[in-house]
């Protein structure tokens, strides 16, 4: 999709998430800054510990206790520092989110229809019994079979599936223009993996959502996304569009991400590990946080300043992409 001539749907500038850990200050989250525009899928990939879930969070407020955001917010039409009380007021205003687990976000004390209910009465303003003909139809437009008889279900009744099409489900009552959605396939099997994101796909047709995929799979990213940003060490370092990106990367962490990934290679292909381990938030290495695991690192890489930028159609942190071209993944 040609997305230069629309105005963006959410934009996130220099966000930073700290937090206190031993008397000192740390920051998972540093820097960040994306854009995303009506109805495109961005997708977020790093390994574990890179900062994706928590950058979603902190879009809408839900940060564990004691941390603290820095940034600016705009959700268009209207434009928030993030230490406002904007981010929470999100959740009411065209943004929702569906979780990895489910059964960590559904209430357990209340049946599948009234939890869904509850929403649609928030936004939409319906009485109880139009509420729960709502929910009735919002569970069908998830995919979910005998909707009438699961909407009388409690959520541990479910399926692992079930109760993910469920939060899809509740996340939808407030018809949201952006759906975030923070690794929602990653406790499933593949079966039910490749349902979920087929409805997600359909959904955004649909309904002309926008969605922000946070996963460490590229396969889910390569299916799903029209761009990647790419975060490593708590801050961004490659956004373009998909096909390119995982095509022909300019980035060595993303070319080593591409490399891991079975989903990538044939059986007869060796995988190739990224060798060491992500740093440490409270220790974060000068320069490029990924020079000590890239192969190619050169002295300048662990003084160079983190700063994207622009080159063949996409952004990269890195400052010798030189050595990636012509390497196909």
């Amino acid at each position: 999709m040609d997305a230069t001539l629309s105005t963006p749907l959410l934009t996130v500038e220099d966000l930073s998430v700290h937090f206190m850990s031993g008397g000192a200050q740390i920051t998972p989250v540093d820097g960040v800054s994306f854009s995303i525009e009506p109805g495109e899928a961005l997708g977020i990939v790093g390994e574990s510990g890179s900062g994706k879930s928590l950058t979603l969070r902190a879009i809408l407020g839900l940060l564990p206790p004691g941390g603290q955001v820095e940034g600016t917010l705009r959700f268009s039409p209207t434009s928030e520092t993030f230490s406002d009380a904007a981010p929470e007021d999100l959740q009411g205003r065209g943004v929702a989110m569906i979780f990895q687990e489910p059964m960590t976000a559904l209430n357990p004390t209340m049946r599948v229809g009234d939890l869904i209910a509850e929403g649609v009465r928030r936004s939409e303003g319906f009485d109880r019994s139009a509420a729960r003909r709502r929910a009735v139809e919002l569970l069908r437009s998830a995919g979910v079979p005998n909707p009438e008889e699961r909407a009388r279900m409690w959520p541990h009744e479910l399926s692992g599936g079930l109760r993910q099409r469920v939060m899809i489900a509740t996340a939808l009552s407030t018809r949201p223009a952006l759906l975030l959605c923070d690794e929602p396939t990653t406790a499933l099997d593949v079966t039910i993996q490749d349902q979920i994101l087929g409805l997600l796909s359909q959904l955004r047709r649909d309904l002309g959502m926008a969605i922000v995929f946070v996963t460490h799979d590229l396969a889910v990213i390569a299916e799903i996304c029209d761009r990647i940003a790419v975060m490593y060490a708590g801050r961004i370092v490659e956004v373009g569009d998909a096909d390119d990106v995982l095509s022909v990367p300019r980035h060595p962490y993303t070319a080593a991400l591409i490399g891991s990934a079975p989903s990538f290679h044939s059986r007869s292909e060796r995988l190739a590990g990224i060798g060491g381990m992500p740093p440490d938030p409270r220790a974060f290495p000068r320069g490029c946080r990924f020079a000590p695991r890239c192969r190619y690192a050169r002295d300048d890489c662990r003084d160079a300043p983190h700063r994207l930028i622009s080159l063949g159609g996409r952004e990269t942190a890195c400052i010798h992409p030189e050595v990636l071209e012509g390497s196909p993944r």
